[in-house]
């Protein structure tokens, strides 16, 4: 018996009805074709309705099999697998799954599971809590074949057992997905928490701008491609450049890399730093590539013996110096001209403020004593680098000042300039700047995992294992983030001249997953698991996104 689906249409106050219902064709004993109703489909979902037409066209008529009415028939699930099967599919292809299986119990593996996939594919995260009340209705239940979630303790040890493994994972990752590079860029940003009672948390520096909140600092090393590789937590109040030799450690010892050149931001390879880190001899197996601070830059600029002087800056063309063995690249970029003179103005306004404080307590006899003038004028002068700006006079009972401004005029030749330091000898003046410029792809990391596409932030953890491991398992979505954009790079990749792309962006690529559902159908006592079909657009995107078959997601 041949069954397929047909449409029976009525018209009622001119507007066409269609009922589907499941027929079968046969011959009246006068020979007439005509169709017999095997049932009615009138109150199946229509995307119900669709898997039944497309089994009965491919002769599939178990799912019928004792198909007697509609009220025999029942939808008891519908779940959306794109998004979660594709997350899962890419963490086993880089091991982490296999990772987390071998590191922790089959529970917490499951847990931190589900926990990167949520941080991956839903543009707002549930917290710990919720998911766990959630578990045994979100798709990653089904595809680990867990119905029932852990207990709510079980997430929160797994989080502290992924962050006990830490090293072991990135070390292992490393391994198994990389190969030793030339060159390895370093930055470092900040998160905010949610209270104030987390051992690490602390008040320092927020790149966060959330002003009177407590914060851990975070470090990550990327390759020159941007495919992160390690990342470091440490306490809030944390100072950029001491975190720099623990770096050089992971590099060197934990993950085998010898040779190397290290690049990191202005405030991070400073000075000081590169002079301890020279006394200790790294920098003769390894090579540096930073910026000079603003400060540095002054300061070298105002050095006779120097090389570095005011008048080799051009607006146009990259000059280079050498000294000591370090090379000096300096540099402009005209989009920093207007941040730099209004940064200046700024700071001159303040400084000139506080000297304003000075002179009135001073012409109101309340400071006399020119020791006590001096100390509190060279404060101010110092606190902000402008003493070369002002003209002071300080005597007894007496002070005055004004702006310097002829070598205001001088400096002004500075704005929107910047200086690239370096001891590599590999590259050329723009090669330097192009790698330093790398930092970017660390940029992004932050910009992913903070916001755009993973929010670690803000962190409601407050146990110390516990934040350490909501971080790493942000990590590690980003992990899968990264590599999902290159095997997506296709429909990705923006036009220079119109900056669209296929794809529009990966949110977009989760919604169109997200059509790809499983649905469970039981009818008389029987159960049958069917997937919607696929459009055409969503099978490119898994092929290139490298997922196998969707076959094996039936049971």
């Amino acid at each position: 018996m041949k069954l397929r689906v047909a449409y029976a249409r009525g018209r009622y106050k001119d507007k066409v009805y269609e009922t589907p219902l499941i027929v079968t064709s046969y011959r009246d004993e006068k020979g007439t074709a005509r169709n017999r109703t095997i049932c009615s489909l009138s109150q199946v979902p229509r995307s119900v309705v669709s898997l039944i037409d497309a089994a009965l066209k491919k002769g599939d008529t178990d799912i019928l099999e004792d198909f007697v009415s509609v009220k025999d028939l029942s939808v008891e699930q519908s779940l959306s697998v794109g998004p979660g099967w594709t997350v899962l599919n890419i963490m086993k292809q880089l091991g982490i799954y296999s990772l987390l299986k071998e590191k922790l119990t089959s529970k917490q593996a499951a847990v931190i599971t589900a926990i990167i996939n949520e941080r991956v594919t839903a543009g707002k995260p549930l917290s710990v809590m919720a998911l766990q009340r959630r578990f045994s209705q979100e798709v990653i239940s089904y595809l680990l074949d867990m119905e029932k979630s852990p207990a709510l303790n079980t997430w929160y040890e797994a989080l502290a057992k992924l962050e006990h493994n830490r090293e072991d994972i990135l070390i292992e990752l490393f391994r198994q997905n990389n190969k030793p590079g030339e060159l390895y860029l370093y930055d470092i940003t900040s998160s905010y928490f949610e209270g104030t009672t987390c051992p690490i948390a602390d008040f320092g520096y927020n790149r966060d701008g959330k002003h009177g909140k407590m914060q851990v600092v975070i470090g990550v090393i990327c390759d020159e491609a941007g495919c992160p590789l390690w990342i470091d937590v440490f306490r809030g109040n944390t100072s950029d450049q001491t975190t720099v030799k623990q770096q050089l450690i992971n590099l060197k010892e934990k993950l085998g890399l010898e040779g190397f050149t290290f690049v990191g931001d202005r405030g991070m390879v400073t000075n000081a730093r590169i002079e301890e880190l020279q006394k200790e001899g790294w920098w003769d197996s390894f090579t540096y590539i930073t910026a000079l601070t603003r400060q540095e830059m002054m300061s070298l600029v105002e050095d006779e013996d120097h090389p570095v002087q005011l008048e080799l800056f051009d607006n146009l063309n990259l000059a280079e110096v050498e000294h000591n063995g370090e090379r000096f690249v300096l540099c402009h970029n005209p989009e920093r001209m207007g941040r730099d003179r209004e940064t200046r103005e700024r700071l001159l306004s303040l400084t000139e403020s506080k000297l304003s404080c000075i002179l009135k307590n001073v012409q109101s006899g309340r400071i006399k004593n020119p020791d006590v003038i001096s100390r509190r004028v060279n404060r101010w002068l110092d606190r902000w680098g402008m003493r070369r700006f002002f003209k002071t006079a300080v005597s007894d009972g007496s002070f005055s000042f004004e702006r310097h401004r002829e070598e205001i005029e001088r400096y002004v030749r500075l704005d929107g300039c910047y200086v690239i330091r370096s001891n590599t000898k590999n590259h050329t003046s723009r090669g330097l700047l192009d790698r330093y410029k790398d930092l970017k792809c660390v940029e992004q990391a932050f910009r992913t995992m903070k916001t755009t596409d993973i929010n670690t932030r803000p962190i409601r953890h407050f146990n110390e294992p516990q934040v350490r491991g909501h971080i790493f398992a942000c990590f590690l979505a980003y992990r899968i983030v990264w590599e999902l954009r290159q095997r997506l790079s296709p429909v990705l990749q923006r036009d220079p001249d119109t900056a669209r792309c296929e794809a529009g962006s990966l949110a977009e690529i989760w919604r169109e997953l997200e059509t790809i559902s499983l649905i469970k159908i039981n009818s008389n006592n029987k159960t049958w698991f069917k997937l919607s079909t696929l459009t055409p657009y969503v099978s490119k995107i898994l092929t290139l996104c490298k997922i196998p078959s969707l076959n094996e997601i039936l049971r």
